[in-house]
C-alpha cells in the first residue's frame, strides 16, 4: 500500500494555464518568487498564450495619448515564465475539449491537462455592425473599423490611425460605446489627434444612455471632461457602415476611422468547446471561478461569467477575482476546500481624461485632478513592474 502511494506521488499533475491575463500573471509571479511551496502536490505547470507580452489595458488610454511608451505598459511573459521555471507555448488557442481534457492550438498541437485555467480575455462585441458593411467592396473609401480587443491588434491599428492623421487636414474619428472605457478612449483619441492637428475631431456615439450604472456625481464629472475636450456626444445607436460613412439612428457621419468599445464577447476559440457557457462565448463559472460543467476547469476575467450573480467585465474584478482563482487552482490540486470571490461593495475606479488628468470614484465618493492621474500612474506602474 505504501509503495503504491509513493509511486502515485511521483506522477505530477498537469496544470495548464491558457492565456496570460491578470490571474496567470499573479500566479507566475508567485511561482517566480517562492515557487509552490505551499502545496504538497507535485505540479507541472505549462502556459499557452499567443503573444510574448501582455499589454495592460488600464494604461492603454495613456499610451494612446502619448504619455507612455509601449514598453511602459507591457509585461514580459517570456521572462516571467523563465523566472518561474515554467515552459511557455507561444500559440493561439483554437479549441478546448473539456471531456477529453485537451486544448488544441493553431499549430495542430494538442495539450492535455489535469486542471485547466482559462484567462484568455475576450474579443470586442461587433454584433452591432450590420452585414452590409462587410459586403462593401469599396475598400479605398471604407472607414477603418478598429475593435479595442484584441488589444495587440488595436495597438497596431492605432499607430496607423495616427500616421494617417498626420497626412490628413481634417481627420474625423468616432468611438462607439457607452461605458467608462469608451469615454477614456475618446478623450485619449481627441487629445492625441489634436496634438497632430487642432482641426481633427473625435465623436462619441453612445446610444440612448452614457455611463449607466455609475454614480450620478461621477458621471457628471466625466461629462464635464468630455465637454472640456470639445467632444461631441451623439445619443444614437450606430447601425452600419458604407464607404466612409457611419449611419446612426437619425444621421450619417463621414469618418476616417471608428473605434469599437462596445463591450466584450468570447474569443474565437469559445465557439469550439463543450464547456458550459452563458451566451456570447462566456464560460459559465460559479462563485469559485470554477466551470459549472467541468469541475477541473477554472476561468476568470473577460472570458468568464458568473452564474450566481451579475458581475461586470472589468479590470477590477479580473485582478481581485484572479487572486482567488489562482488560490483555488492550488487548493483543487491539493483536494482542499475552495474559496469564493465576493466583490466588495465599493472599489476604487480611476478614469483617465486624455491629458494628465483623472477622476477617482469609490462608491458615491469621487474626486478629480492632476494628482489623481499621478495616483493612477503609480498604481498602474506598480502592477506592471511588479516582480
Amino acid at each position: 500500500m505504501n509503495n503504491v502511494s509513493s509511486n502515485n506521488l511521483l506522477i505530477a499533475k498537469k496544470l495548464l494555464l491558457a492565456g496570460a491575463g491578470h490571474a496567470h500573471i499573479g500566479l507566475l509571479r508567485r511561482m517566480a518568487n517562492k515557487g509552490l511551496d505551499d502545496t504538497d502536490t507535485d505540479i507541472k505547470v505549462t502556459v499557452i498564450t499567443e503573444q510574448p507580452q501582455t499589454l495592460y489595458s488600464g494604461m492603454l488610454p495613456g499610451w494612446m495619448a502619448g504619455h507612455y511608451q509601449l514598453n511602459d505598459i507591457s509585461i514580459d511573459i517570456v521572462e516571467l515564465c523563465r523566472r518561474a521555471g515554467v515552459p511557455l507555448v507561444q500559440r493561439s488557442i483554437i479549441a478546448v475539449d473539456a471531456d477529453k481534457q485537451t486544448v488544441a492550438t493553431a499549430k495542430e498541437e494538442c495539450f492535455d491537462y489535469d486542471v485547466l485555467s482559462l484567462n484568455t480575455g475576450a474579443d470586442t462585441d461587433m454584433t452591432w455592425l450590420k452585414s452590409d458593411a462587410i459586403k462593401d467592396k469599396d475598400l479605398k473609401s471604407r472607414v477603418k473599423v478598429v475593435p479595442v480587443r484584441p488589444i495587440f491588434n488595436f495597438v497596431e491599428q492605432w499607430q496607423h490611425i495616427l500616421e494617417e492623421a498626420k497626412r490628413t487636414s481634417h481627420y474625423q474619428l468616432a468611438v462607439v460605446g457607452a461605458g467608462a472605457a469608451a469615454t477614456e478612449l475618446v478623450m485619449a483619441a481627441q487629445f492625441a489627434l489634436r496634438q497632430v492637428n487642432p482641426s481633427h475631431k473625435a465623436y462619441l456615439i453612445c446610444g440612448e444612455q452614457l455611463l449607466s450604472g455609475f454614480d450620478k456625481i461621477f458621471s457628471a464629472r466625466v461629462m464635464k471632461q468630455l465637454q472640456r475636450h470639445d467632444i461631441e456626444i451623439i445619443y444614437e445607436r450606430a447601425t452600419h457602415l458604407r464607404g466612409d460613412k457611419l449611419a446612426t439612428s437619425h444621421q450619417t457621419l463621414t469618418l476616417n476611422a471608428v473605434i469599437a468599445a462596445t463591450g466584450v464577447m468570447g474569443s474565437a476559440w469559445a465557439a469550439h468547446t463543450n464547456l458550459a457557457n452563458l451566451g456570447k462565448g462566456f464560460i459559465a463559472v460559479n462563485s469559485k471561478q470554477q466551470s459549472t460543467s467541468h469541475a477541473n476547469v477554472f476561468a476568470v476575467g473577460d472570458v468568464s461569467t458568473r452564474v450566481d450573480r451579475e458581475i461586470a467585465h472589468s479590470g477590477v474584478h479580473a485582478v481581485f477575482g484572479g487572486v482567488v482563482e489562482a488560490d483555488n487552482l492550488i487548493a483543487y490540486l491539493d483536494d482542499e476546500p475552495l474559496q469564493s470571490y465576493q466583490p466588495k461593495n465599493r472599489t476604487l475606479y480611476l478614469l483617465s481624461c486624455g491629458d494628465k488628468y483623472a477622476i477617482a470614484s469609490w462608491g458615491r465618493f469621487s474626486v478629480q485632478g492632476r494628482w489623481v492621474w499621478y495616483l493612477k500612474r503609480y498604481i498602474d506602474k506598480r502592477f506592471v513592474n511588479a516582480k
